[in-house]
């Protein structure tokens, strides 16, 4: 993962850390998930709307660029050649697209703003990666970096439920009251971070401690409860199993098409309910709410909006709240007005075009499978693969309810960085 292990021996020195080195690392790579994960507006009121210039918000921009500034200047330092890994020919191929997206934008110069912020957090994701020694220092760092977070969290909800309990009286979504969220600004941002840090904990528990591992599991399984998102708790059990198929599957191809048929079926038995009758039917004998909570008036919107500009959509992360939607299309449906489409592959297909959405979904999805099986059997990666493919796998199967690809922010941070883990996995090694 750091310059001693995670590359190919023969391509660079390697080079024994000095105790000063190894706290710059730590403290650095701390410092970059615990100002992400927290976010630059930890503990917001949702009782006003949150100002956002026309410029863009402020806050993230400057966060955003200090990290991948001080991220880049460390790397310059420490054999920078190494991120040449990740340029593979997908991920070319997706950028590029996303800045043909922002040129035939509605709104240019939104697209423009949100590109730019998505070109630093890949490199963010990317340069992150190096800064630990091995994958047992990774896992030392996500145990504390995880136990801040969910102590903060607890606080929170113990000593500002205004600011971590949705409430009532939120400018958005009141219905939402009672919903934990901790130090996010959303249950469901809140929900997903728990999954991952559950994730973590079983990585912690293998790799470093048992009981730290489960005591990170312990804390982060009841939040996610209380956070009453039904779609982060039906993904967790069922990335953790279909982990175990892909795991345990003697070809990888066979691996490869049990996980990806879980994302088809998710997605026909949701989105399909609309259009096919036999499916319609099947959802509304098993599920008391056959709409998925009100989504398939969203997604019947969004489909009707693809199909109108199918190729390279409306722009770059560039849809929902802008006033073309809002108030131009308010005579319609209320869809109008949700944030989301609640699922990410729409919303890929709406903002960067069905061509855009495939090529997202073969580097974030498809393409991760594949370097999981590529990346050598050793003892000392196995932990860390199976985090990364959890990871990723999570990330497939909430996007078919949710939205993780295109909201900028740590998950999507956490997904990537996931994706690139198994990239270096499966063109290098690892040592202890």
């Amino acid at each position: 993962m750091a310059n001693i292990g995670f590359l190919p021996p023969e391509s660079f020195t390697v080079r024994r850390t000095s105790p000063a080195d190894t706290l710059v690392r730590s403290l650095l790579c701390a410092a970059v998930f615990l100002a992400l994960l927290f976010s630059f507006h930890p503990f917001a009121s949702l009782a006003e709307p949150l100002e956002v210039t026309e410029a863009g918000d402020p806050a993230n921009q400057i966060g955003y660029s200090t990290i991948f500034i001080t991220l880049a200047a460390w790397c310059l330092l420490h054999q920078p050649n190494r991120l040449i890994l990740l340029l593979r020919p997908v991920l070319i191929a997706t950028l590029l697209w996303f800045a043909l997206t922002v040129a035939t934008s509605w709104d240019p110069s939104l697209s423009a703003r949100r590109f730019a912020l998505a070109l630093v957090t890949i490199g963010i994701a990317g340069m992150v990666l190096l800064l630990p020694r091995n994958p047992r220092h990774f896992g030392d760092l996500m145990a504390v970096i995880v136990l801040i977070v969910l102590i903060a969290c607890y606080l929170g909800i113990v000593f500002a439920p205004s600011l971590t309990i949705h409430q009532a009286t939120d400018f958005a979504e009141p219905e939402l009251a009672g919903d934990w969220r901790g130090v996010f600004g959303h249950k469901n941002e809140a929900s997903a971070a728990m999954v991952v840090f559950v994730f973590i904990g079983l990585f912690v528990a293998r790799i470093r401690s048992f009981g730290l591992g489960a005591m990170i599991v312990a804390l982060a399984l009841p939040f996610l409860l209380f956070t009453h998102s039904k779609t982060s708790m039906a993904a967790l059990p069922l990335a953790f199993i279909v982990s175990v198929i892909v795991a345990r599957a003697r070809r990888p191809a066979t691996g490869i098409a049990a996980a990806l048929s879980v994302v088809v079926a998710l997605n026909v038995l949701s989105i399909g309910s609309i259009y096919f009758g036999p499916i319609r039917s099947l959802i509304d004998s098993i599920m008391s709410d056959p709409t998925f909570t009100g989504r398939t008036e969203i997604w019947k919107f969004a489909l009707d909006h693809v199909a109108q500009r199918p190729i390279t959509g409306y722009g770059f992360s560039t849809f929902w709240g802008t006033a073309q939607v809002v108030y131009g299309m308010s005579g319609q449906t209320w869809a109008n007005t949700a944030s989301h489409a609640h699922n990410g592959y729409l919303d890929l297909a709406l903002t960067i075009g069905i061509p855009g959405a495939a090529l997202v979904t073969l580097w974030l999805v498809v393409l991760p499978l594949i370097d999981y099986y590529r990346s050598p059997e050793e003892p000392s990666s196995a932990p860390l693969k199976m985090l990364f493919l959890r990871i990723c796998l999570f990330a497939a199967y909430d996007s078919c309810f949710e939205t993780i690809f295109t909201q900028a922010g740590a998950l999507w941070l956490i997904l990537i960085l996931a994706a690139f883990g198994l990239r270096f996995l499966a063109v290098s090694r690892v040592s202890d």
